[in-house]
């Protein structure tokens, strides 16, 4: 049973008692969804040589596969996790043109790629320069010594 929402769905939580449910009740979930792949896994791992199964064999062992991806997919997609940054402890926020639930976090930092913000090499451009940027704020962090001061001149030559 699938519910579709059509707009933007954003759901904030202040209250530390109900944030600390929403959070364990996610962890319930995700763990009950590793705990399923980790039993299809375990059945696919009885099939040892992919080249040495018989047809009937080998379309059990691609059924459970499927499966496996399946409950990956559906995981994260889901509200539990953020389809970014995997955090399951963050407020959501539904994306209707992916179907897809994101941290708020994520969309305020604009990682979030819609498609009339350009074309797919516009996208690649955009999540290259926020990995480039996030690995700099990574670095900074941990070594606060070792910023440089213009940092302007660092990235300027990529835009020229």
């Amino acid at each position: 049973f699938t519910i579709m929402l059509k707009d933007e769905k954003k759901i904030i939580i202040r209250n530390e008692g109900l944030k600390k449910l929403r959070n364990n009740l996610r962890q319930i979930i995700i763990r009950a969804v590793y705990d399923e792949i980790q039993i299809l896994q375990n059945f696919d791992n009885l099939y040892e040589d992919w080249l040495s199964l018989t047809p009937e064999e080998q379309k059990e062992s691609a059924i459970l596969q499927g499966k496996i991806t399946n409950l990956f997919s559906l995981l994260s997609k889901s509200i539990c996790v953020c389809h970014l940054c995997t955090q399951s402890d963050k407020d959501m926020v539904f994306i209707p043109l992916y179907e897809t639930w994101y941290c708020v976090e994520c969309q305020e930092k604009d990682l979030i790629w819609y498609h009339p913000m350009g074309s797919e090499e516009d996208r690649r451009q955009h999540d290259y320069i926020n990995y480039y940027l996030k690995q700099k704020e990574k670095f900074a962090k941990r070594f606060p010594n070792k910023i440089k001061t213009n940092s302007n001149k660092e990235i300027g030559h990529l835009f020229n």
